[in-house]
C-alpha cells in the first residue's frame, strides 16, 4: 500500500502576503496550514498590531477552505520558557498562556512551542531544563489541546532526539508531544531521530539542510536522505501532517516537491516488494 500524508504549509500571519499565501495554498491543493504567529519576532514593533488580529487570521484560514494543523507560538528572548531569570520567565509564560486561552476556543489544533532560546552553555543546561519543566506544567494545564515541543538546532534545548525524549519523560504531561523539524538535527541523521522518537511525534516541519546548520531548503536541495526519512515515518506509524516550513513559502514548488518525494518513495517501495516476492518464490 502506498504511503501518503496530509499536505500542509507553514504560513506567517505577521506579513503583508498572508492572505495571498492562503489563496495560493488552497489553489495548489494544500489541506492544512500551520498558522505561524512567531514570524514577528524579528520585528517587535509590529508584534502588537498582529496580535490584536489573531482571531481574524484564524477565521481567514478557514474562509480560504483550509484547516489549521497547528499554531506556531512566538519565540525569542522575551518568549523563553526556560529563561534563567524567574521574572522574565514568568512574563514569557504569562504571555504564552494569554495567547493560548484566546485561541483555544477556535481549536482543536496543535500548538508548536520552542522550548528555549539560545545560547545555552553546558554548565547551565540542566538548570534551563528544570526551568522549562516548570513552565510546561503551567502551559499544558492552560489548554485542552496538545503542545508540541519543536526539535531545535545548535545549543537550544531539545537539540537531539535523546534530549527530547528525556524532557518529555520528565515533564510527564499527557498533552505534550514533539514537532519534528527535519532540518534542525545537526548531531544525528534525521531518519535515525525519527526512529528514536517513535510514538512521540505529533506534527512536522519539513525542509532540508546541510547538517551544518538549519537552512529551510526545499527537500532535495540539501543533504537529508528523503527516502530514508519517509521510510522511518512510515515504520513508526506517523499519520500526521507533512508540513513544509521553508525560508520562503514557495507554495507551488512545495506541492510539486511533495508529489515527487512520495511518488519516488512509493515507486521504490513497490520495486523492492517485487524483488522480495521474486526472491521468495525462488527459494
Amino acid at each position: 500500500m502506498d504511503y501518503r500524508l496530509p499536505l500542509g504549509m507553514s504560513i506567517g500571519f505577521c506579513g503583508e502576503d498572508f492572505y495571498e499565501n492562503l489563496a495560493e495554498a488552497e489553489k495548489n491543493g494544500f489541506e492544512y496550514i500551520d498558522f505561524d504567529i512567531a514570524s514577528s519576532w524579528r520585528r517587535p514593533e509590529m508584534e502588537e498590531k498582529y496580535y490584536r488580529d489573531l482571531e481574524k487570521g484564524i477565521a481567514a484560514v478557514r474562509d480560504a477552505g483550509l484547516k489549521i494543523n497547528a499554531v506556531h507560538l512566538s519565540f525569542g528572548k522575551k518568549w523563553d520558557p526556560a529563561d534563567k531569570w524567574p521574572h522574565r520567565r514568568k512574563k514569557a509564560v504569562d504571555r504564552l498562556v494569554e495567547i493560548i486561552r484566546r485561541l483555544d476556543p477556535h481549536g482543536p489544533f496543535l500548538y508548536v512551542l520552542h522550548g528555549s532560546f539560545e545560547p545555552i552553555g553546558k554548565l547551565t543546561r540542566e538548570r534551563r531544563k528544570k526551568n522549562l519543566l516548570v513552565s510546561l506544567k503551567t502551559l499544558c494545564a492552560a489548554t485542552r489541546n496538545t503542545i508540541c515541543l519543536e526539535i531545535l538546532p545548535r545549543t537550544c534545548l531539545l537539540n537531539t532526539s535523546a534530549e527530547a525524549i528525556e524532557i518529555l519523560d520528565r515533564a510527564n504531561q499527557k498533552n505534550l508531544k514533539i514537532c519534528l523539524d527535519t532540518n534542525h538535527f545537526l548531531q544525528e541523521k534525521t531518519e535515525d531521530a525519527i526512529l528514536a522518537l517513535a510514538g512521540r511525534i505529533a506534527t512536522t516541519h519539513v525542509s532540508d539542510h546541510d547538517y551544518r546548520d538549519e537552512r529551510h531548503l526545499l527537500p532535495g536541495e540539501g543533504k537529508i536522505d528523503w527516502n530514508a526519512v519517509l521510510a522511518a515515518l512510515e515504520k513508526t506509524g506517523y499519520q500526521g501532517v507533512f508540513n513544509y516550513e521553508l525560508k520562503h513559502p514557495r507554495i507551488a514548488e512545495a506541492k510539486a516537491n511533495y508529489e515527487q518525494l512520495f511518488g519516488e518513495y512509493n515507486k521504490n517501495k513497490r520495486a523492492c516488494g517485487v524483488i522480495l516476492r521474486e526472491y521468495t518464490a525462488m527459494i
